[in-house]
């Protein structure tokens, strides 16, 4: 009798704390989700393709790529390019539309240096390739000017908060460069390359050389 009691307690309990529950649910705003759920990078078809196999593995070796969904996240963004330029070059070269967007794609392409200046038609941006957009990414950027000795080290330099972009520390290798900020390009401050404080092996190195010399001035004394 006592168990039945206190079970039927429990279920009239949790029946008021899930109405009360609701209640709140619906007098409260709803939460809203900022959370981007958009997939940056498509799965090629035919995932067992010799040819493209072998040059994907070069390419991670020739620009220092973690793997090769970041050749993935470039063939994804060409995809985009292409087919908006595609859409704008069926319509007449004075439609507004065209002129309006495809004056701003040519010029993120400039400004990201995609395209030379020169090249001011949509036809170049259907011939951009992969090797054109990660030419722009700061870790080739850092190895082509000479901070880094290879393109693997220009990596370790970014991840480990030694290169700046404008002053600003930059700790993504993918990040594109655009044609204006790549004079700016150069080690942060607070880097012991830019002449910060020097890192922890050097530190300690110093310590232990000074502690030796002071211990051999006491002998001498």
């Amino acid at each position: 009798m006592l168990r039945s009691l206190v079970g039927s307690e429990m279920c009239i309990r949790d029946r008021y704390q899930r109405r009360v529950r609701g209640l709140c649910t619906l007098l409260s705003p709803p939460m809203r989700n900022y959370r981007n759920f958009n997939r940056v990078y498509k799965n090629p078809r035919r995932p067992f393709e010799r040819e493209r196999l072998e040059k994907e593995l070069r390419m991670c070796g020739q620009y220092g790529l973690r793997c090769k969904r970041e050749i993935w996240r470039v063939n994804l963004t060409l995809s985009n390019m292409r087919r908006t330029a595609r859409t704008l070059l069926t319509l007449p070269e004075t439609h507004e539309r065209r002129q309006l967007e495809g004056s701003a794609l040519l010029r993120r392409c400039h400004n990201l240096g995609f395209l030379e200046s020169d090249k001011d038609q949509l036809d170049y941006v259907l011939s951009l390739t992969v090797p054109d957009i990660l030419e722009r990414r700061l870790q080739t950027v850092v190895h082509k000017i000479g901070l880094a000795k290879s393109v693997h080290h220009a990596r370790v330099l970014i991840r480990q908060r030694h290169i700046a972009v404008a002053k600003q520390i930059v700790v993504t290798p993918s990040f594109i460069v655009r044609t204006s900020s790549e004079r700016h390009i150069a080690f942060a401050e607070q880097s012991p390359f830019g002449g910060g404080r020097p890192g922890r092996v050097r530190r300690v190195k110093a310590k232990a050389a000074k502690k030796k010399a002071a211990g051999g001035a006491d002998d001498d004394e």
